[in-house]
């Protein structure tokens, strides 16, 4: 499908010449009639087959359709996409605020819910992502079993007042949890004792604002790692009620975590891409808890 960006609309900047969108970036002079039908088309989107056949009938050749197309590529936008399918898993004593807030982000986001438990999955869709929802902290051995059996996850982790997102574990490609981990007791020894005590703490309620938020993000980093590939950097981002700004922090694997290895997960996608679901691999089951060599 081929459309105008909604937010690049056809601007008349004289009798004969426009601009696309507010900014400008886009520029025509000499505005032909053809051209101007096929802006009216585009506005409202026609499928990429139909371009040329569109174009003859306004009286513009297959070639000038095609260049004319080329240069306002800067204000095309894709199409609407299909729901992405992922399977969720919650704290079993979330709020219904936060759950509420969580669904109607990721559904807002183009998501697909299409499993979502207050409990730990004990045999997830290895076809599907999965978000895992946690309070303080992502259980080490939940995050093992996900890596072993070659599922995508992104976490969620809720602090009452700050939510953090990601980063996205792609198995075989990215950093996984364990490599964060190991990050942060190689800058700091006591913070194996640290994590141990988060595990341990009760959960508070999280601002349900900012868990819709969170979900909105959360959304938005799954769809971009399914429609194209995966970089070995991996995003995570803190949101805070304290603070309208976003931090970004980028999650490289840790040299001595094996969660790359092919005997610690299965073998990820070429491209570190989201595979389809039908193409996706058995999973194996040979990842350790933080997948750290003994």
């Amino acid at each position: 499908m081929l459309r105008l960006a909604p937010s690049h609309p056809p601007l008349w900047r004289t009798a004969s010449s426009m601009q696309l969108g507010p900014d400008g970036a886009v520029r025509l002079d000499d505005v032909a009639p053809w051209q101007e039908q096929l802006l009216d088309a585009l506005t409202e989107g026609i499928p990429d087959a139909m371009l040329l056949p569109l174009a003859r009938t306004f009286g513009a050749s297959a070639e000038a359709a095609e260049r004319f197309v080329a240069g306002i590529g800067g204000a095309l936008a894709p199409g609407p996409a299909a729901p992405l399918a992922v399977q969720a898993e919650l704290p079993a004593d979330v709020s219904f605020a936060e759950a509420d807030a969580l669904a109607h982000g990721w559904q807002a986001g183009g998501l697909d819910a299409v499993q979502t438990t207050r409990w730990r999955q004990d045999a997830p869709d290895p076809a599907l992502p999965m978000i895992v929802v946690a309070d303080h902290l992502i259980e080490p051995r939940r995050a093992g079993a996900l890596l072993a059996a070659d599922i995508p996850h992104l976490p969620i982790v809720l602090a009452g007042d700050r939510v953090v997102v990601g980063p996205l574990v792609v198995p075989g490609v990215t950093a996984c949890l364990a490599c964060l981990h190991a990050r942060r007791t190689d800058a700091d020894p006591r913070w194996p004792l640290v994590a141990a005590q988060l595990l341990g703490r009760e959960r508070v309620p999280t601002d349900a604002g900012l868990v819709l938020e969170a979900a909105v993000l959360a959304a938005r980093l799954l769809r971009a790692a399914s429609t194209g590939p995966v970089s070995a950097t991996a995003l995570s981002v803190t949101l805070s009620c304290a603070d309208v700004r976003r931090v970004w922090h980028a999650h490289r694997p840790h040299a001595d975590c094996l969660c790359r290895s092919p005997e610690r997960t299965a073998t990820a996608a070429e491209d570190g891409a989201l595979r389809d679901p039908a193409s996706r691999p058995a999973p194996t089951t040979t990842a350790t808890a933080f997948a750290r060599p003994a």
